[in-house]
């Protein structure tokens, strides 16, 4: 039985879509629905009615939707009742050959996803490719190089979907995974090198940079980059010099000060009660004085 639900999206005061509507979870995309009601249909029980609050990364994003009159960045409420769902097939449900045939449709759909910047909709696709495929075993020769293939397409390409979406973290361990696969893949090391670079990570970043250039010493970009590495290190550094200068020089005052307080209160004579030395340059304010910046 297909899925199917009835929604009402509102955006401000403004009902914007009303219909009742058939899809299969996680491919809400294809039927103009964020994907945040994805995400919470496959929490949803039948005949379960609630109301969502979604975000612009979980809405429509900063693109918007022209379409429905919406936006870019805009905040969306939308109040959904779940009548019946079918979620797509999990992957003990399919043998080797289903999973490498669905592999490739869910490859282009993603690629179709990523050129229409629907970036988290394009990672839930080339995730598909990595549970089906990543712990498979027991395939033929042929099988285990079509699955490699995938695999590595879809490491890459998740790379390159949380380099977009600024999860550098998350592009790194994908680049990892790729260039576990192929120690030499030219996307794997560039895009790992840009990630780290995101980071601040300057040196592991130029040294991915350095081993693009032994795979492909005709990689301008790369060449771009390590010089890109070498300017922010030398910025960064400079920062922190400028910074721990600064603070060493205030610790330098406040010692100074400190030991000319005590000084003062050595000399003091035996029986008088010692008084706070306040600072020739801080003068002593009363309260009313004060102000408080938040």
């Amino acid at each position: 039985k297909p899925g199917s639900i009835h929604l009402e999206g509102s955006c401000g005061n403004r009902t914007f879509d009303c219909r009742d509507v058939v899809f299969v979870v996680r491919e809400g995309e294809d039927h103009d629905i964020p994907i945040g009601i994805d995400k919470a249909l496959e929490k949803m029980q039948r005949e379960e009615h609630c109301i969502l609050y979604l975000g612009p990364r979980y809405g429509f994003g900063e693109s918007g939707k022209p379409e429905f009159g919406i936006e870019p960045n805009a905040e969306l409420v939308y109040e959904v009742i779940l009548k019946s769902f079918e979620k797509a097939k999990e992957s003990w449900e399919m043998d080797t050959k289903e999973k490498l045939e669905q592999a490739a449709i869910v490859k282009e759909k993603g690629t179709v996803y990523f050129k229409g910047g629907k970036y988290l909709q394009a990672v839930i696709q080339y995730g598909k490719i990595v549970s089906w495929l990543e712990m498979e075993y027991g395939l033929s020769e042929k099988e285990s190089k079509a699955s490699e293939s995938f695999l590595l397409a879809a490491f890459l390409n998740l790379a390159m979907c949380y380099l977009k979406l600024r999860e550098y973290t998350k592009a790194v361990e994908c680049c990892d995974k790729a260039i576990g696969l192929d120690s030499t893949n030219e996307k794997g090391l560039y895009r790992r090198g840009e990630a780290q670079l995101l980071m601040n990570e300057f040196e592991s970043a130029r040294g991915d940079f350095e081993r693009v250039l032994e795979v492909n010493p005709q990689n301008k970009a790369a060449k771009l980059q390590i010089s890109m590495c070498q300017k922010k290190a030398k910025e960064h550094n400079d920062r922190d010099r400028k910074i721990y200068a600064n603070m060493f020089e205030k610790f330098a005052e406040r010692d100074a000060k400190e030991e000319a307080g005590k000084t003062v209160s050595d000399k003091m004579p035996e029986g008088v009660p010692s008084k706070k030395i306040q600072p020739v340059e801080e003068p002593i304010m009363e309260d009313k004085d004060l102000e408080c910046h938040v």
